[in-house]
Protein backbone atom coordinates (compact mmCIF):
# COMPACT_ATOMS: atom_id res chain seq x y z
CA UNK A 1 0.00 0.00 0.00
CA UNK A 2 1.33 3.42 -0.93
CA UNK A 3 0.12 6.68 0.61
CA UNK A 4 1.26 9.79 -1.27
CA UNK A 5 0.74 13.51 -0.87
CA UNK A 6 -0.60 15.47 -3.82
CA UNK A 7 2.87 17.04 -4.27
CA UNK A 8 4.37 13.60 -5.05
CA UNK A 9 2.21 12.87 -8.09
CA UNK A 10 1.92 14.22 -11.62
CA UNK A 11 -1.63 14.98 -12.75
CA UNK A 12 -2.37 14.18 -16.39
CA UNK A 13 -5.18 13.68 -18.89
CA UNK A 14 -4.97 10.68 -21.19
CA UNK A 15 -7.00 8.61 -23.63
CA UNK A 16 -8.81 5.52 -22.39
CA UNK A 17 -11.41 3.28 -24.04
CA UNK A 18 -13.97 5.60 -22.38
CA UNK A 19 -12.51 8.88 -23.74
CA UNK A 20 -10.22 11.46 -22.12
CA UNK A 21 -9.76 10.82 -18.40
CA UNK A 22 -8.13 12.65 -15.52
CA UNK A 23 -5.35 10.56 -14.06
CA UNK A 24 -2.06 10.63 -12.24
CA UNK A 25 1.33 9.23 -13.10
CA UNK A 26 3.51 7.67 -10.44
CA UNK A 27 6.69 5.64 -11.07
CA UNK A 28 5.80 5.26 -14.76
CA UNK A 29 2.32 3.93 -14.08
CA UNK A 30 -1.00 5.65 -14.71
CA UNK A 31 -3.84 5.58 -12.17
CA UNK A 32 -7.51 6.57 -12.46
CA UNK A 33 -9.51 8.11 -9.58
CA UNK A 34 -11.94 5.70 -8.00
CA UNK A 35 -13.23 7.16 -4.76
CA UNK A 36 -12.77 9.97 -2.26
CA UNK A 37 -12.80 9.42 1.50
CA UNK A 38 -13.28 11.79 4.42
CA UNK A 39 -10.20 10.45 6.20
CA UNK A 40 -7.13 8.34 5.67
CA UNK A 41 -8.42 5.40 7.75
CA UNK A 42 -11.41 4.92 5.41
CA UNK A 43 -9.12 5.09 2.38
CA UNK A 44 -6.72 2.55 3.91
CA UNK A 45 -9.61 0.13 4.56
CA UNK A 46 -10.82 0.52 0.95
CA UNK A 47 -7.27 0.01 -0.36
CA UNK A 48 -6.90 -3.18 1.70
CA UNK A 49 -10.13 -4.54 0.23
CA UNK A 50 -8.80 -3.79 -3.26
CA UNK A 51 -5.49 -5.52 -2.49
CA UNK A 52 -7.39 -8.59 -1.25
CA UNK A 53 -9.15 -8.66 -4.65
CA UNK A 54 -5.85 -8.40 -6.52
CA UNK A 55 -6.17 -4.74 -7.51
CA UNK A 56 -3.25 -2.32 -7.43
CA UNK A 57 -4.32 0.97 -5.90
CA UNK A 58 -2.70 3.94 -4.22
CA UNK A 59 -3.94 6.50 -1.73
CA UNK A 60 -3.38 10.23 -2.28
CA UNK A 61 -3.73 12.62 0.66
CA UNK A 62 -5.11 15.79 -0.89
CA UNK A 63 -5.35 17.77 2.35
CA UNK A 64 -9.13 18.19 2.56
CA UNK A 65 -9.83 14.58 1.52
CA UNK A 66 -8.06 11.33 0.79
CA UNK A 67 -8.61 9.68 -2.58
CA UNK A 68 -8.16 6.16 -3.87
CA UNK A 69 -6.71 5.58 -7.36
CA UNK A 70 -6.62 2.30 -9.33
CA UNK A 71 -3.78 1.26 -11.61
CA UNK A 72 -4.76 1.63 -15.25
CA UNK A 73 -1.63 1.10 -17.39
CA UNK A 74 2.00 1.82 -18.00
CA UNK A 75 2.33 5.54 -18.62
CA UNK A 76 2.12 6.34 -22.29
CA UNK A 77 3.66 9.70 -23.08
Amino acid sequence: MIILSSSEIKATNFSTPWGREKGICYLGKTFLPIDSHANQQEAIAACRRDLDLGMLSIIVDEGDCTSLWWYFSEAFN
